[in-house]
C-alpha cells in the first residue's frame, strides 16, 4: 500500500470511525490459527454476547426467562440449539425487542438489506461489527494478491454501490474504488468499462457474478484485452462457466466471496478454490435441517448466522435465507477456518409443481449449465406447475435442442408446461442483481 492510497484509508477510516485496518492485520494472522483456537475464541465471545443479550435485549431476555434458560446455560456453539432460529419475519414483528437498551453506546449504523428475497430489512449494527467486516472483506480480497488502499473496480448494484452523489463519491475515492454500474450493461457501457480498466490501471475487479460473466462475454466477443491479478465475485452463485468465461477474459484467477452483513458473515476462497473459508472471529455459522437442529458435517441445510459483535442489534441464529453445508475438513492451505463447501442460494429461489411441490433452482443452474450453447437463464413462475424460462445463447443452432431441453424439465421437474423465450434481456432486482427464479405465486 503506497503512502498516499494508506492515507486515504485513514481518512475514509476517521469519517465513518472504524477500526478495520487494524481489524484486517489481526486476521492476516488469526487465520492460521488451530481451528480449536479459534472454535475457543468464538465460545468466548458467545458467552459475553449471550450475557449481554440476556441484561440488554428484551426478546432474548423474553424467551429466555419464558423457557428457563440463564445466560450460564449457554456456554458452547452446540448449546444455541437452545435459543429459537429468528428470521427477517420475525425481526419485523419484534422491531423494538431486538434494540438493546443500551444500543447508543455502541454507536449503531442504520443498514438496509437488498430486499432480493422480497423482503427488505432495516437494521443496525455496531462500529465494531463494521470495523470487523470491512477487516474480513479485505483478508478474503488479499489472497488475489490485493492490499487495502490498491485500485479496484467495483461493477454491482444498490448492495455494494449505494449511489453517485458528492458524499458516496467521497467515499469511492477514500477507498481507492472506480465504481461501475451493474445496471447498465449495455455494449456502448460495457466499452466504456473496458475503457477505464485500461487506461486507470486497474488490477482488481470486485463484483458481482452474473455481472462479471457479462463484461467477460463482451471483452472475448470483440476480442479486446484486459488482463488483471484477480476478480473477486460476490452476491450471487458463481457457476463454472461463469468462473471459466470470466478467468479466460480477463487472465487471471477468480476468488468467490460469500457475505451477510446482516448476520456477521464473511466467507471468502483461498488459493485452492475449494469452499469457502468463513471468518469465524466475527460469526458462527450452523447448518440445521428444517426443525433447527445441526446437521452432521458435509449435509447441506439451512444457514444460520450468529454475530458476535453486533452488540447494538444482536442477530442470534438469524436465518439469512441461504442453503449450503460445511466442513470442518483441514484446508491444504493450512487456515483454521472452517468452510462452506457451497451455497445453493435463497430458500426463496424455489418453484412449483402442480400439487405444490417444491423445485430448487438448483435444478435448473444443473441443467443449464451442461450446455455451452446457454449464457444466462431466467425461470418465471406466476402459475404452480407451469413455468416460462428465459434464454441467452451464443449458437442458434442450440434451437434445435429445446425441445428435448423441455421433455428433461418435464420429467425430471415434475411440471406441466414449459416455455422457452430466447432473448438477452433479463429481470434484474433493485441492487442490480441477476436474478435466476422469479416466483410470482402467491
Amino acid at each position: 500500500m503506497n503512502v498516499i492510497n494508506k492515507s486515504k484509508l485513514k481518512v475514509m477510516e476517521k469519517i465513518r470511525k472504524t477500526d478495520a485496518l487494524k481489524v484486517y492485520e489481526e486476521y492476516q494472522s488469526s487465520q492460521w490459527w488451530d481451528q480449536e483456537q479459534l472454535i475457543s475464541l468464538q465460545e468466548k465471545k458467545l458467552r459475553s454476547l449471550i450475557e449481554h443479550s440476556y441484561q440488554n435485549v428484551p426478546y432474548f431476555r423474553e424467551y429466555m426467562t419464558n423457557n428457563g434458560l440463564m445466560p450460564e446455560d449457554i456456554t458452547s456453539i452446540q448449546d444455541l440449539e437452545r435459543l429459537p432460529v429468528i428470521d427477517k419475519t420475525i425481526i419485523k414483528g419484534h422491531k423494538n425487542e431486538f434494540l438493546a437498551n443500551d444500543m447508543d453506546k455502541y454507536d449503531p449504523d442504520e443498514k438496509r438489506t437488498g430486499g432480493s428475497t422480497g423482503e427488505p430489512l432495516k437494521y443496525y449494527v455496531s462500529k465494531e461489527s463494521h470495523s470487523l467486516m470491512w477487516g474480513n472483506i479485505w483478508r478474503g480480497w488479499s489472497v488475489s494478491g490485493y492490499t487495502p488502499g490498491d485500485k479496484v473496480a467495483v461493477l454491482a448494484g444498490g448492495s455494494l454501490l449505494s449511489g453517485f452523489d458528492y458524499k458516496r463519491q467521497l467515499y469511492y475515492y477514500l477507498n481507492n474504488w472506480l465504481p461501475f454500474s451493474s445496471y447498465d450493461m449495455s455494449k456502448e457501457k460495457m466499452s466504456e468499462y473496458v475503457d477505464k480498466l485500461k487506461k486507470g490501471n486497474i488490477e482488481y475487479l470486485y463484483a458481482y457474478s452474473s455481472s462479471a460473466f457479462e463484461l467477460a462475454n463482451f471483452i472475448m466477443e470483440h476480442q479486446l484485452t484486459v488482463n488483471l491479478k484477480g476478480v473477486i465475485t460476490t452476491s450471487e452463485v458463481l457457476f463454472p462457466h461463469y468462473r471459466a468465461a470470466i478467468e479466460k477474459a480477463f487472465g487471471c484467477k477468480v476468488y468467490d466471496q460469500y457475505g451477510a452483513n446482516d448476520g456477521g458473515v464473511t466467507a471468502f476462497e483461498c488459493e485452492y478454490h475449494n469452499g469457502l473459508h468463513v471468518g469465524m472471529e466475527r460469526c458462527i455459522v450452523e447448518v440445521v435441517d428444517e426443525e433447527g437442529h445441526v446437521v452432521p458435517d458435509g449435509v447441506e441445510g439451512r444457514i444460520l448466522l450468529t454475530d458476535l459483535s453486533n452488540y447494538a442489534m444482536p442477530f442470534i441464529r438469524y436465518e439469512v435465507g441461504d442453503y449450503g453445508a460445511l466442513t470442518y475438513e483441514p484446508c491444504p492451505c493450512g487456515r483454521g477456518l472452517i468452510r462452506l463447501t457451497h451455497i445453493k442460494g435463497r430458500k426463496q429461489e424455489f418453484i412449483y409443481t402442480e400439487e405444490r411441490e417444491k423445485v430448487h433452482g438448483g435444478f435448473f443452474s444443473t441443467t443449464f449449465r451442461q450446455h455451452d450453447e446457454i449464457d444466462q437463464f431466467q425461470v418465471v413462475q406466476t402459475v404452480p406447475g407451469k413455468v416460462s424460462i428465459r434464454l441467452k445463447i451464443n449458437d442458434g443452432a442450440f434451437s434445435s435442442k429445446l425441445e428435448d431441453l423441455e421433455k428433461h424439465i418435464l420429467e425430471k421437474g415434475q411440471l406441466n408446461e414449459v416455455e422457452f423465450e430466447l432473448t438477452d434481456t433479463f429481470t434484474k432486482t433493485k441492487g442490480g442483481k441477476h436474478k435466476f427464479i422469479i416466483n410470482e405465486v402467491d
